[in-house]
């Protein structure tokens, strides 16, 4: 017969594992990525190539707790629950007290395998806004590093200086000869915009996401027969005031998408409440 401390046993030891196997990934991805932009000439393809496999190792492991639950720890735990009843019933003993243990005991179990998870998919999370927020800062300065040395007037060959928001194209007066000079921000500084400042607004905006991402959780868990201890009111609140935070952190870095911050904001949480809140 099953022992049931070798079950919950069995288990951490498990969840210890795949944690370590997990924490191990993102690790080797600390070393790996951050030298990748150099090594590639700021080509951010590989980078986002890496990131890719990176992920899927890493949520595969996740969803390998998940996998082995169902598969193999929940069908131990239900062997053991069906020989102790019927040893019991055949002792004429009663099974109430026995099973009310038991299903106290199982989805305590359970629940450490979902917290194991939710924990590592918050580190995952975490590790790819920030490693790709970096990368952002390491990029965006090497554009402004570049543009620094090149920008200068087309009259008198003064230097000029490179705007804050340099990632897009604007005018700039030379303070020399007056000459009205277009600058261009080149590949590396429109890189920057399309793979970094999202990234980037979202390591801003972490504090405000974490509550929102901790509701909705919660908010999922729910059963359908249960009162509602988190609305989907709460979870949009939560995630606007996120969006909020993320969209204006973007608007810091480049000011054009002021014009569209209202038509962005409407449309993150349409996607919300479409794919989301009422998939479910």
């Amino acid at each position: 017969m099953q022992d049931p401390t070798d079950l919950t046993a069995r288990w951490a030891g498990f969840l210890s594992k795949i944690d370590e196997r997990f924490q191990e990934t993102l690790s080797q991805a600390a070393t790996i990525l951050p030298q990748l932009l150099d090594y590639q000439q700021f080509d951010t393809v590989p980078f986002a190539n890496a990131w890719s496999g990176i992920e899927s190792q890493a949520k595969a492991l996740i969803a390998k707790i998940e996998d082995t639950w169902q598969q193999s720890v929940s069908t131990s735990w239900e062997t053991f629950r069906d020989d102790e009843e019927t040893r019991l019933a055949d002792a004429g003993e009663a099974l109430e007290p026995f099973q009310e243990r038991f299903y106290q005991t199982y989805y305590a179990e359970q629940e450490k395998g979902r917290r194991v998870m939710r924990q590592l998919e918050k580190d995952l999370r975490m590790y790819e806004v920030r490693t790709f927020a970096e990368a952002g800062k390491k990029l965006a300065a090497k554009a402004r590093e570049n543009l620094s040395a090149d920008f200068r007037c087309t009259q008198c060959q003064a230097p000029l200086p490179v705007q804050e928001h340099f990632y897009r194209s604007y005018y700039q007066a030379c303070h020399y000869c007056q000459c009205t000079n277009t600058f261009e921000p080149g590949s590396v500084a429109r890189m920057v915009e399309h793979f970094a400042v999202d990234p980037m607004s979202e390591e801003q905006a972490l504090e405000a996401y974490w509550p929102y991402w901790e509701l909705l959780q919660q908010w999922k868990d729910q059963g359908d027969d249960s009162p509602a201890v988190v609305t989907k009111d709460a979870v949009l609140q939560a995630y606007t005031t996120y969006i909020e935070v993320f969209l204006k952190a973007r608007i810091q870095m480049i000011p054009v998408y002021q014009e569209r911050y209202e038509a962005d904001k409407n449309a993150k949480i349409t996607w919300l409440r479409k794919y989301t809140l009422d998939a479910n």
